[in-house]
């Protein structure tokens, strides 16, 4: 049958008549999620249009559902999300017009109140497709979340440009996904990635895990994929991938230890990379990662170097049975690491509308981590922070022998040159030093790899330096390519621990002075 001609429609958001997450029902965990999600951020307004061709799930239906005996049609519905500054449905259906009409001032008023978008599938099972939401605003009071791999994504309702930052999520379907395929589609969504590769769809994701390990198992439907088959679908997308294992053991395997999960995951995090993370909950399990809550720094012990985040408390993670920037509790039981989802104290608008969907999800063990990097990364996060504290430890080692009784924190993360020399330097160079910095890091300094690993180096919460390191060499010839230096403490903590700016220049690169 030929798609008839259907109008918009507009809803009040959480009318129990006519919502289209309402309509989803009380038994489903992700629906429930999404509407304490929306009340959380105010959500006034709902536009559904009756068609909308999705990219992704187009490829799953020539794949999958196009064969099936049901009759499921090739077209999604989608919804757009807009918070209270809409007041309510007959305001904004003038609003909507004055946008289309031109109206600048209210196409500014929709883009401040858009939350994001609903991609909803005709699969009964599985009703939710791409789907982008606008992060929670920042808390007084706390350190803002870390969420590098979200990105701005571009839609248009009836030709009016709209724009949210956020990171695709979506639910597994058993058809053409499970868990891991939904995971690795949302890290190959992120910041980091999606300037140089195409969007991948999860049928293309699947299909690439099984071209050169299908291990003898079917493609679709879908029952999962083992981590060998994740590894050749990330090397499939022309990217290299890195797994790095629990540091401790129970009876079951591999297990993290908080300090190497949070130090891994926030060195990753902060680099754009979202994490895969594969783990235990009534058999196995994968997710990923989007960002985490950083904690004010603990004191670091004296005469020793300390990783910066490796002690937070809450990471954020798209998670296909529950929903997206779920927060989960970072907790550590007989040394492994667990994580517990756990929904935030009510907002201004009081108690939700549901109940508690995390409360019938049980937690995570993390087992092992695995990211996808660009092919110029061949250095692992491990790596990075083995040579930050070893330096880390220099420095300490002559505020010790100074009679300071703190030691030095590091934080490392990969970055793109240009991004470090364009955004990360404006952040902590006075405007009078940037561009003499800038042309000193282009002019006196060796040519550096078009990704860098950055090791910032901070006593007491200030910053003391960044060391440069090469990512494009191996393991054993990891070496930097420049310090710098924006406190002269730096400075004379070297000069403490060898009088041969040689050997300075070996350990820490070439001098670049940022103050």
């Amino acid at each position: 049958m030929p798609h008839e001609p259907k109008r918009l429609v507009f809803h009040a958001a959480e009318d129990r008549r006519t919502d289209p997450l309402v309509a989803l029902g009380e038994g489903n965990a992700q629906a429930l999620y999404v509407r304490s999600y929306l009340w959380d951020l105010g959500c006034q307004v709902i536009v559904e249009e009756p068609y909308y061709f999705d990219h992704d799930y187009l490829a799953e239906f020539g794949a999958f559902y196009g064969a099936s005996a049901r009759g499921y049609p090739n077209v999604c519905g989608r919804l757009t999300l807009f918070d209270s500054k809409v007041v309510d449905v007959a305001t904004f259906s003038r609003q909507f017009d004055a946008a289309l009409g031109g109206d600048e001032a209210a196409a500014k008023l929709l883009n401040d109140a858009f939350l994001g978008f609903i991609v909803l599938r005709p699969i009964p099972a599985a009703p939710f497709g791409r789907t982008v939401l606008r992060l929670y605003p920042p808390r007084p009071g706390v350190l803002d979340r870390v969420t590098e791999p979200c990105r701005d994504y571009r839609v248009h309702l009836a030709g009016l440009p709209l724009v949210v930052k956020g990171l695709a999520w979506q639910q597994q379907d058993r058809g053409v996904s499970a868990c891991a395929t939904i995971a690795l589609w949302t890290m190959l969504h992120s910041s980091a990635l999606h300037e140089r590769y195409a969007l991948p769809t999860t049928v293309s994701i699947t299909t690439a895990a099984h071209k050169t390990a299908s291990l003898g198992s079917r493609v679709f439907p879908s029952d999962g994929l083992l981590i060998e088959q994740l590894l050749e679908a990330i090397k499939e997308h022309q990217l290299s991938p890195i797994v790095m294992e629990g540091d401790r053991r129970d009876r079951d395997g591999r297990v993290f230890s908080k300090e190497r999960f949070c130090a891994t995951c926030a060195a990753l995090l902060r680099s754009g990379y979202p994490v895969l993370i594969s783990g235990t909950r009534r058999g196995g399990h994968a997710v990923c990662a989007i960002g985490f809550r950083p904690v004010q720094r603990a004191k670091i012990e004296v005469g020793r170097g300390g990783l910066e985040d490796s002690n937070f408390e809450h990471i954020y993670i798209h998670d296909d049975n529950l929903g997206a920037a779920v927060r989960f509790k970072i907790d550590e039981e007989a040394g492994a690491v667990r994580l517990t989802p756990e929904a935030p104290d009510p907002g201004p608008r009081g108690p939700r509308p549901v109940k508690d969907p995390c409360l019938v999800i049980d937690p995570l063990t993390p087992r092992s981590i695995v990211v996808a990097v660009h092919r110029e990364v061949r250095v692992v996060p491990d790596q990075i922070h083995a040579e930050a504290l070893e330096r880390a430890e220099l420095l300490a080692f002559a505020l010790e022998k100074a009679g300071f009784g703190e030691g030095v924190s590091v934080a490392p993360k990969f970055v793109r040159l240009h991004r470090y020399l364009g955004e990360e330097l404006r952040t902590v160079v006075a405007p009078k030093d940037l561009a003499r910095v800038r042309r000193a890091l282009c002019e006196d300094v060796a040519p550096m790899s078009y990704h860098v690993a950055v090791a910032r180096f901070g006593f007491r919460g200030e910053a003391l330096m960044d060391v440069i390191f090469d990512t494009t060499d191996s393991e054993l010839n990891c070496a930097p390519f420049a310090r710098v230096v924006f406190s002269p403490i730096a400075d004379s903590l070297l000069e403490a621990i060898t009088a041969d700016e040689r050997e300075r220049t070996r350990w820490f690169g070439v001098r670049i002075q940022g103050f």
